[in-house]
């Protein structure tokens, strides 16, 4: 009776060993797969591919008064800016024809600026940016969700539209907005020497998460501005949180951060699905390729050219003949890559001028088909 006891005991501890064993590897096999789905960016850029190119809408206040990197003084001073006169840029934005010319031309995607990276005027309004900033309703945030307007009618016609967003590390050039998101001491020209504190990411995602729940799946994505590598390390306010904010929103959802140093690297491997591909400069288009260029960690690379003859939105000519962009964008998509061109447009009612018009069409037509 002892001796089979004893083999009962023993049998029973083999037992439980390989029952422990089993628990432990199936544990391991669990986490890595929650850990490889982690990694695996969710954004969907096959539209992207498809779509082939789009274009950059630089709606920003100091680009409507004709202020820029490309102009002297580059920034308006502080009176130049109005609430005014920002509700009356936004309220004038001409929708419906907008959308028919983003469908005339067969553009793939608009990339649209919900705010800009120095002043904090925005389109579109936002319950938690006024409360932190102690800004009424209509006197930073527009008056009109010019985005939500924007949204309902692209994607009536079947085009895109993707969110540009300073607002994760911008507004240095705003002291009460810089106060009010507890932002701290000045970080540099365009907050690139330090990352914002803990509370200002805290309250920057606040804002954010109010724009990304609202729209949901009527925006395809964002365009994320003025980013450095360390700018949302650690904390829980980090850059998994930024992925959750938009993918709970809309899970297809792609997204860009534009990082000055470097326009087409993953800033962080598993969230970026396509490069941000931001230039400054008139650009050599045959050196501007995916190919010369190549993006990391397997990323869409799309590369972003201003048209006009003075900066983004900015212009009375265009600075490209029409065969050269086209033989960019053939280019680019043969190699893998998509691309966004930026026209100037009338600042009082958005439409793009008649000279971007008529190149987007040749560009339409050699590109697309009639």
């Amino acid at each position: 009776m002892k001796v089979t006891a004893c083999r009962n005991n023993v049998h029973e501890l083999i037992w439980e060993f390989w029952a422990m064993i089993g628990r432990l590897l199936l544990t391991l096999v669990i986490s890595f797969l929650f850990a490889a789905e982690g990694l695996a960016s969710t954004g969907d850029t096959s539209w992207m591919a498809k779509g082939r190119y789009g274009i950059f809408m630089h709606y920003q206040y100091r680009i409507l008064l004709n202020y820029s990197i490309r102009t002297d003084p580059i920034l308006p001073s502080a009176s130049q800016m109005t609430a005014e006169e920002w509700n009356r840029f936004v309220d004038g934005f001409d929708v419906k024809g907008f959308a028919n010319q983003m469908a005339e031309a067969k553009m793939g995607w608009v990339i649209f600026c919900i705010d800009d990276h120095f002043f904090a005027w925005q389109c579109a309004p936002n319950k938690a940016f006024c409360e932190y900033t102690g800004y009424a309703p209509g006197e930073k945030c527009s008056r009109r969700d010019l985005i939500l307007d924007l949204a309902n009618a692209l994607n009536a016609k079947g085009v895109k539209l993707i969110c540009y967003f300073a607002g994760l590390n911008g507004y240095n050039k705003e002291p009460r907005v810089s106060a009010g998101l507890k932002d701290g001491t000045p970080r540099g020209f365009y907050n690139e020497k330090t990352p914002p504190s803990a509370e200002s990411r805290k309250r920057r995602l606040e804002i954010l998460k109010e724009y990304a729940d609202r729209y949901k799946d009527k925006i395809a994505g964002w365009w994320f501005d003025g980013i450095g590598l360390n700018t949302y390390n650690g904390g829980l306010d980090d850059w998994w949180k930024i992925n959750s904010i938009v993918r709970a929103a809309n899970p297809k959802a792609v997204i860009a951060f534009s990082y000055g140093r470097n326009e087409f690297a993953c800033v962080k491997a598993g969230i970026d699905d396509y490069t941000a591909g931001d230039t400054w400069s008139k650009q050599d288009l045959k050196r501007l390729t995916p190919q010369v260029l190549p993006p990391q960690e397997g990323m869409l690379w799309h590369g972003k050219i201003y048209c006009g003859n003075v900066y983004h939105g900015q212009g009375d000519s265009n600075q490209f003949t029409h065969q050269e962009l086209i033989d960019w964008i053939k280019t680019c998509n043969r190699q893998g890559g998509v691309c966004t061109l930026d026209w100037p447009f009338d600042p009082n009612t958005g439409l793009i001028k008649e000279f971007g018009m008529k190149q987007m069409i040749e560009i339409r037509n050699a590109v697309k088909g009639r």
